[in-house]
């Protein structure tokens, strides 16, 4: 996955290809792209499968702190390895 680091146990990258989505390695996917991205396949790549899906879009321009937080509460949801893209 382009950019990938891994902060504090939790993977951070930039948009995961249909085949990472799909590898079982990540249990928690959080997306931050807004929907209309291009490229932003994860919503579709994730449907009907087991790895909880939370959306927080959001722009530099557009972050607020209920942004910060509903990304929070995803991750402390989270039970097993997360991704934030």
């Amino acid at each position: 996955m382009k950019n990938e680091v891994v902060i504090g146990g939790i993977t951070v990258g930039g948009q995961p290809s249909q085949a990472e989505l799909a590898s079982g390695r990540f249990q928690n996917v959080v997306n931050i792209r807004r929907p209309e991205e291009h490229g932003n396949i994860t919503a579709d790549a994730l449907a009907g499968s087991d790895v909880r899906y939370a959306s927080v879009p959001f722009t530099s321009d557009t972050v607020t702190e209920a942004d910060i937080d509903r990304i929070r509460d995803a991750v402390a949801a989270s039970e097993g390895a997360v991704l934030i893209h």
